[in-house]
């Protein structure tokens, strides 16, 4: 037996010194890694920035969304659609619609929303140009020009929209909140601020997507458009009791995962991060000042925490998976399951082997209900793109879709994602 060896009290104090200053080195050094490497890329259109491309564009938002926050920006983008709530004539079509109702729609249209928005954030947005560095290690640069996805999306949803009466102001106060929510949230809760390429950016990304979607009027600035949305919102973002439904069907959704014993705590906190025009808009209670100082204090925490105590992620965080997908139920169409799981298990795959034997026996002993297990009645199979949208259109609109995805794209789409692929 080999002898133990103590270290003396005076010895262990300064080992673990260095050890501790050499850790938070360490995460000093590494922290800042991404967000360098893509400064230091697109160095060249610090000079110009009303010259970056859109594919330029994706790239560096790619930085914030997947790499450095992807939670906040994640998290901002759906309180983005949620803010449109309070706008009546938002509200009122989208109360109009049913979908925002129930459990199974509501987590239904915020998943496919997410699908959407994902699907455009991280396939390449041109077919002309080098697709972003994430897309490039995920699925390779040899497919990127033929890639129809972002088209398909934008399609499927510029179908959808088809069927509503809505104005062209709504419209574009929705894509400034896709553009400006993030940047506040960042600001907010996030580690690091965005940068002045960062904000650029995310206006010429989301205004390719605006032109996309056939939006008129879109502001040629970021300090314009930021100036139009304030404007609007000031005017438009007014009390109603469409948008009070929309908002309680919000947060029954945001806590039907949490214990039910801390969901009228958690439905406070949530209405925390309104400001007091969103709140009163949506005829929801104001919260008491210790509680917004509570989650003040927490915020700044995890900003400090994170920014100083905390590595870097190893690996990119997307909801959505980018190779080929699964087929297994449908063989002759390629489908895909969504990383993003939401209330109701839509679009997750059938559980097989011993994880399928504890479903069962959670099942019989009432720990699970039916509504909590993959099948048929969520899409089980997996979704595509040109499906999304309320269920009673899944079986609708695919030609019209694949014909506008193709004119975006310039060529007819072709390969795994047609429907005859």
């Amino acid at each position: 037996m080999l002898p133990s060896v103590e270290l003396p009290v005076h010895s262990v104090i300064p080992v673990s010194l260095v050890l501790l200053l050499s850790y938070l080195l360490y995460v000093r050094l590494t922290r800042w890694r991404v967000y360098k490497h893509v400064h230091h890329k697109y160095e060249h259109r610090l000079r110009d920035l009303d010259a970056l491309t859109p594919a330029e564009a994706q790239d560096i938002i790619h930085a914030s969304m997947l790499w450095d926050m992807p939670s906040i920006v994640f998290n901002s983008l759906s309180f983005a659609i949620v803010r449109t709530y309070a706008i009546p004539s938002i509200s009122r079509v989208l109360c109009g619609t049913k979908e925002l109702r129930s459990g199974p729609t509501v987590s239904k249209r915020y998943l496919d929303t997410a699908i959407i928005a994902a699907t455009w954030g991280t396939c390449p947005i041109s077919t002309k140009e080098p697709p972003s560095e994430f897309y490039a290690g995920s699925v390779g640069t040899e497919d990127a020009s033929t890639d129809p996805r972002t088209f398909i999306a934008v399609a499927r949803m510029n179908w959808i929209h088809s069927h509503y009466k809505i104005s062209n102001d709504d419209y574009l106060y929705t894509l400034a909140l896709f553009i400006f929510e993030p940047i506040k949230w960042i600001r907010l809760y996030g580690w690091r601020p965005l940068s002045d390429l960062e904000i650029q950016a995310r206006y010429v990304f989301y205004r390719q997507i605006g032109e996309m979607m056939g939006i008129k009027d879109i502001p040629s600035t970021v300090a314009e458009l930021e100036a139009w949305a304030e404007d609007y919102e000031t005017r438009e973002m007014l009390p109603a009791d469409t948008n009070h439904a929309l908002a309680e069907g919000m947060l029954e959704e945001l806590v039907s995962s949490v214990p039910s014993l801390f969901r009228g705590p958690f439905k406070r906190i949530a209405i925390c991060a309104m400001d007091d025009r969103m709140r009163v808009a949506m005829k929801l209670p104001q919260q008491p000042r210790a509680l917004h100082d509570l989650v003040s204090a927490g915020a700044a925490a995890m900003r400090v925490i994170q920014r100083h105590f905390l590595p870097p992620r190893a690996h990119a965080k997307c909801i959505i998976p980018l190779e080929s997908g699964s087929a297994t139920l449908h063989p002759k169409l390629t489908r895909s399951h969504p990383i993003l799981r939401v209330s109701k298990p839509w679009y997750a795959p059938r559980t097989v082997g011993p994880k399928r034997l504890l479903e069962r026996l959670a099942l019989a002993v009432g720990l699970l209900s039916v509504d909590d297990i993959p099948s048929p009645q969520y899409s089980e199979e997996g979704y595509r793109l040109e499906e999304l949208g309320p269920h009673r259109w899944k079986n609708t609109g695919h030609a019209e879709v694949m014909q506008e995805a193709g004119e975006m794209m310039g060529c007819p789409v072709r390969g795994i994602w047609a429907r005859d692929g």
